[in-house]
Protein backbone atom coordinates (compact mmCIF):
# COMPACT_ATOMS: atom_id res chain seq x y z
CA UNK A 1 0.00 0.00 0.00
CA UNK A 2 2.92 2.60 -1.10
CA UNK A 3 1.46 5.70 -1.36
CA UNK A 4 1.50 7.05 -5.17
CA UNK A 5 1.63 10.57 -6.53
CA UNK A 6 -1.99 11.97 -6.46
CA UNK A 7 -4.10 10.96 -9.49
CA UNK A 8 -4.95 13.50 -12.05
CA UNK A 9 -9.07 13.77 -11.89
CA UNK A 10 -9.58 14.98 -14.72
CA UNK A 11 -9.80 12.64 -17.14
CA UNK A 12 -12.67 11.44 -14.51
CA UNK A 13 -14.24 14.86 -14.42
CA UNK A 14 -14.57 15.09 -18.40
CA UNK A 15 -16.21 11.43 -18.20
CA UNK A 16 -18.35 12.23 -15.74
CA UNK A 17 -19.50 15.25 -17.56
CA UNK A 18 -19.84 12.91 -20.27
CA UNK A 19 -22.10 11.01 -18.57
CA UNK A 20 -24.33 13.84 -17.62
CA UNK A 21 -23.56 14.91 -14.34
CA UNK A 22 -23.19 18.81 -13.24
CA UNK A 23 -19.45 18.66 -11.64
CA UNK A 24 -18.44 21.22 -9.85
CA UNK A 25 -14.69 21.42 -8.33
CA UNK A 26 -14.25 22.24 -5.07
CA UNK A 27 -10.98 23.55 -3.14
CA UNK A 28 -9.45 23.23 0.76
CA UNK A 29 -7.69 21.04 3.25
CA UNK A 30 -10.81 18.54 3.80
CA UNK A 31 -12.95 19.33 0.94
CA UNK A 32 -12.93 16.26 -1.66
CA UNK A 33 -11.93 17.31 -5.36
CA UNK A 34 -15.57 18.00 -6.63
CA UNK A 35 -18.97 16.90 -6.52
CA UNK A 36 -20.65 14.97 -9.34
CA UNK A 37 -24.74 15.11 -9.23
CA UNK A 38 -27.05 13.42 -11.72
CA UNK A 39 -26.02 11.61 -14.94
CA UNK A 40 -25.89 8.43 -15.33
CA UNK A 41 -23.94 6.46 -12.35
CA UNK A 42 -21.03 3.85 -13.34
CA UNK A 43 -22.36 0.68 -13.06
CA UNK A 44 -25.76 1.43 -11.64
CA UNK A 45 -23.74 1.61 -8.24
CA UNK A 46 -25.72 4.93 -6.75
CA UNK A 47 -27.74 7.54 -7.86
CA UNK A 48 -26.73 9.84 -4.82
CA UNK A 49 -24.64 12.67 -5.61
CA UNK A 50 -20.71 11.28 -5.71
CA UNK A 51 -17.97 12.95 -3.58
CA UNK A 52 -15.05 12.99 -6.36
CA UNK A 53 -11.81 12.11 -3.85
CA UNK A 54 -8.42 11.63 -5.53
CA UNK A 55 -6.74 8.42 -3.56
CA UNK A 56 -2.77 8.56 -3.22
CA UNK A 57 -2.99 5.44 -1.17
CA UNK A 58 -5.22 2.52 -0.09
CA UNK A 59 -4.94 2.66 3.89
CA UNK A 60 -7.97 1.29 5.82
CA UNK A 61 -7.63 4.87 7.61
CA UNK A 62 -7.58 6.41 4.70
CA UNK A 63 -10.54 5.15 3.08
CA UNK A 64 -12.90 4.81 6.25
CA UNK A 65 -11.69 8.58 6.36
CA UNK A 66 -13.12 9.52 2.99
CA UNK A 67 -16.37 7.49 3.09
CA UNK A 68 -17.54 9.10 6.11
CA UNK A 69 -16.64 12.58 5.45
CA UNK A 70 -19.15 11.83 1.64
CA UNK A 71 -21.48 9.96 3.94
CA UNK A 72 -22.06 12.50 6.47
CA UNK A 73 -22.27 14.96 3.75
CA UNK A 74 -25.39 12.50 2.08
CA UNK A 75 -22.87 11.62 -0.86
CA UNK A 76 -21.56 8.44 -2.44
CA UNK A 77 -17.76 8.26 -2.95
CA UNK A 78 -16.00 7.74 -5.92
CA UNK A 79 -12.24 7.18 -5.59
CA UNK A 80 -9.86 8.36 -8.28
CA UNK A 81 -7.06 5.89 -8.50
CA UNK A 82 -4.02 3.88 -10.39
CA UNK A 83 -4.25 0.96 -11.04
CA UNK A 84 -2.15 -0.97 -8.46
CA UNK A 85 -3.91 1.37 -5.74
CA UNK A 86 -7.17 1.18 -6.95
CA UNK A 87 -6.57 -2.83 -6.59
CA UNK A 88 -5.53 -2.19 -2.78
CA UNK A 89 -8.98 -0.08 -2.28
CA UNK A 90 -11.21 -2.82 -4.07
CA UNK A 91 -9.77 -5.61 -1.54
CA UNK A 92 -10.37 -3.34 1.78
CA UNK A 93 -13.62 -2.51 0.48
CA UNK A 94 -15.02 -5.93 -0.59
CA UNK A 95 -16.45 -7.98 1.47
CA UNK A 96 -15.85 -8.04 4.72
CA UNK A 97 -16.40 -4.33 4.02
CA UNK A 98 -13.56 -2.26 5.70
CA UNK A 99 -12.43 -5.44 7.90
CA UNK A 100 -9.27 -8.18 7.71
CA UNK A 101 -10.54 -11.31 6.09
CA UNK A 102 -10.46 -14.21 9.18
CA UNK A 103 -10.33 -18.06 8.19
CA UNK A 104 -12.57 -18.84 11.45
CA UNK A 105 -15.62 -17.10 11.01
CA UNK A 106 -15.35 -14.04 13.38
CA UNK A 107 -14.73 -10.08 12.94
CA UNK A 108 -11.24 -9.22 12.45
CA UNK A 109 -9.88 -5.76 11.91
CA UNK A 110 -7.38 -4.16 10.45
CA UNK A 111 -4.78 -1.91 12.94
CA UNK A 112 -4.38 1.62 12.63
CA UNK A 113 -1.46 3.89 14.30
CA UNK A 114 -4.12 5.49 17.04
CA UNK A 115 -2.90 4.40 20.47
CA UNK A 116 -5.10 3.20 23.05
CA UNK A 117 -5.33 5.15 26.18
CA UNK A 118 -6.19 3.36 29.42
CA UNK A 119 -8.56 4.37 32.45
CA UNK A 120 -5.48 5.70 34.44
CA UNK A 121 -4.12 8.27 31.64
CA UNK A 122 -1.31 5.72 30.17
CA UNK A 123 -1.87 3.93 27.35
CA UNK A 124 -1.54 0.01 26.09
CA UNK A 125 1.34 -1.56 24.89
CA UNK A 126 3.19 -5.12 24.82
CA UNK A 127 6.23 -6.59 24.68
CA UNK A 128 7.78 -6.79 20.97
CA UNK A 129 10.59 -8.85 21.05
CA UNK A 130 9.90 -12.16 18.94
CA UNK A 131 6.28 -10.91 18.22
CA UNK A 132 4.69 -11.30 14.69
CA UNK A 133 2.53 -8.69 13.60
CA UNK A 134 0.05 -8.07 16.08
CA UNK A 135 -3.90 -8.95 15.16
CA UNK A 136 -7.14 -8.28 16.50
CA UNK A 137 -10.11 -10.41 16.11
CA UNK A 138 -13.64 -11.34 17.76
CA UNK A 139 -14.61 -14.59 18.83
CA UNK A 140 -18.01 -15.50 20.20
CA UNK A 141 -18.21 -14.68 23.58
CA UNK A 142 -19.28 -17.06 26.62
CA UNK A 143 -21.85 -16.44 28.77
CA UNK A 144 -20.29 -15.77 32.74
CA UNK A 145 -16.72 -14.80 31.15
CA UNK A 146 -17.04 -11.57 30.26
CA UNK A 147 -19.61 -10.62 32.77
CA UNK A 148 -21.87 -9.29 29.26
CA UNK A 149 -23.73 -12.52 29.47
CA UNK A 150 -22.94 -13.35 26.31
CA UNK A 151 -24.29 -10.83 24.39
CA UNK A 152 -21.55 -9.38 22.89
CA UNK A 153 -18.19 -11.11 21.46
CA UNK A 154 -14.73 -10.78 23.21
CA UNK A 155 -12.25 -8.67 21.26
CA UNK A 156 -9.19 -10.11 21.39
CA UNK A 157 -5.48 -8.87 20.66
CA UNK A 158 -3.25 -11.66 19.39
CA UNK A 159 0.18 -12.71 17.97
CA UNK A 160 1.73 -15.29 17.29
CA UNK A 161 -1.67 -17.62 17.90
CA UNK A 162 -0.84 -16.69 21.79
CA UNK A 163 -3.61 -14.14 23.39
CA UNK A 164 -2.24 -10.80 24.78
CA UNK A 165 -5.59 -9.04 25.88
CA UNK A 166 -9.15 -9.90 25.62
CA UNK A 167 -11.78 -6.87 26.07
CA UNK A 168 -15.60 -7.64 26.52
CA UNK A 169 -16.59 -5.74 23.21
CA UNK A 170 -15.57 -3.58 20.79
CA UNK A 171 -17.44 -0.95 22.77
CA UNK A 172 -14.95 -0.73 25.48
CA UNK A 173 -12.40 1.08 23.21
CA UNK A 174 -14.94 3.55 23.64
CA UNK A 175 -14.32 6.33 26.14
CA UNK A 176 -13.56 6.34 28.77
CA UNK A 177 -11.39 3.19 27.59
CA UNK A 178 -10.37 0.00 28.78
CA UNK A 179 -9.07 -0.35 32.38
CA UNK A 180 -5.62 -0.32 33.43
CA UNK A 181 -4.60 -3.75 33.72
CA UNK A 182 -6.32 -5.07 30.41
CA UNK A 183 -3.19 -5.13 28.72
CA UNK A 184 0.42 -6.93 29.92
CA UNK A 185 2.28 -3.37 29.58
CA UNK A 186 1.30 0.46 29.59
CA UNK A 187 3.16 3.64 29.13
CA UNK A 188 3.04 7.47 29.81
CA UNK A 189 5.21 10.22 29.51
CA UNK A 190 5.65 11.58 32.81
CA UNK A 191 6.59 14.55 34.26
CA UNK A 192 10.25 14.30 33.93
CA UNK A 193 9.92 13.89 30.45
CA UNK A 194 10.48 10.37 30.45
CA UNK A 195 8.23 7.55 28.77
CA UNK A 196 7.29 5.02 31.87
CA UNK A 197 6.37 2.15 31.36
CA UNK A 198 4.72 -0.18 33.74
CA UNK A 199 3.55 -4.13 33.74
CA UNK A 200 0.51 -5.36 35.51
CA UNK A 201 2.35 -5.09 39.02
CA UNK A 202 3.96 -1.18 39.05
CA UNK A 203 6.38 0.25 37.22
CA UNK A 204 9.67 -1.34 35.32
CA UNK A 205 11.77 1.20 34.13
CA UNK A 206 11.39 4.50 32.28
CA UNK A 207 13.43 5.30 28.82
CA UNK A 208 14.33 9.03 27.15
CA UNK A 209 11.55 8.26 24.58
CA UNK A 210 9.17 5.67 22.98
CA UNK A 211 11.51 5.29 20.04
CA UNK A 212 13.54 3.69 22.96
CA UNK A 213 10.96 1.88 24.83
CA UNK A 214 10.21 0.27 21.09
CA UNK A 215 14.33 -1.00 21.54
CA UNK A 216 13.62 -2.18 24.95
CA UNK A 217 11.62 -4.53 23.64
CA UNK A 218 7.55 -2.94 23.76
CA UNK A 219 5.56 -1.26 21.59
CA UNK A 220 2.05 0.71 21.34
CA UNK A 221 -0.93 -0.93 20.89
CA UNK A 222 -2.67 0.02 17.44
CA UNK A 223 -6.05 0.61 17.36
CA UNK A 224 -8.58 -1.53 15.75
CA UNK A 225 -10.47 -0.18 12.94
CA UNK A 226 -14.29 -1.11 13.92
CA UNK A 227 -16.06 0.68 10.74
CA UNK A 228 -19.26 1.08 12.86
CA UNK A 229 -16.98 3.93 15.18
CA UNK A 230 -16.25 5.48 12.32
CA UNK A 231 -19.51 5.22 9.67
CA UNK A 232 -21.92 6.98 12.32
CA UNK A 233 -23.81 9.17 9.76
CA UNK A 234 -25.65 7.76 6.67
CA UNK A 235 -23.46 4.33 7.14
CA UNK A 236 -25.20 2.75 3.94
CA UNK A 237 -23.61 5.23 1.83
CA UNK A 238 -20.59 4.86 3.01
CA UNK A 239 -21.39 0.85 0.85
CA UNK A 240 -21.47 3.50 -2.39
CA UNK A 241 -18.76 3.53 -3.59
CA UNK A 242 -16.67 3.07 -6.87
CA UNK A 243 -13.45 3.59 -8.00
CA UNK A 244 -12.57 5.40 -11.27
CA UNK A 245 -9.13 3.88 -12.30
CA UNK A 246 -6.88 6.09 -14.68
CA UNK A 247 -4.38 4.33 -16.55
CA UNK A 248 -2.73 6.33 -19.03
CA UNK A 249 -5.34 8.98 -19.39
CA UNK A 250 -7.87 5.87 -20.09
CA UNK A 251 -11.08 5.65 -17.48
CA UNK A 252 -12.52 2.54 -16.39
CA UNK A 253 -14.96 1.92 -13.09
CA UNK A 254 -14.50 -0.52 -10.11
CA UNK A 255 -17.22 -1.48 -7.92
CA UNK A 256 -17.75 -4.17 -5.08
Amino acid sequence: MARQPTPDADPVLADLADRGYEVTRLSGPVQPAAVATGGDSPNAVTDRPFSVESLAAATPLDLVATLAAAAADRRATLLVADPETAADARDILTDPFLRRPDTEGSRAFYAIPDRIRLTDDTYAAVGARGRADLRWREEPATPGVTGDGGDAPRLLLEADGETLAALPSVEALACPGPESDAFPYRYARRDDKRVHVSDRDGEIGSLSSVTAMKADGYRPVPLPLVPEHHLRENPHLARRWAIAVVDDGDVSYVTA
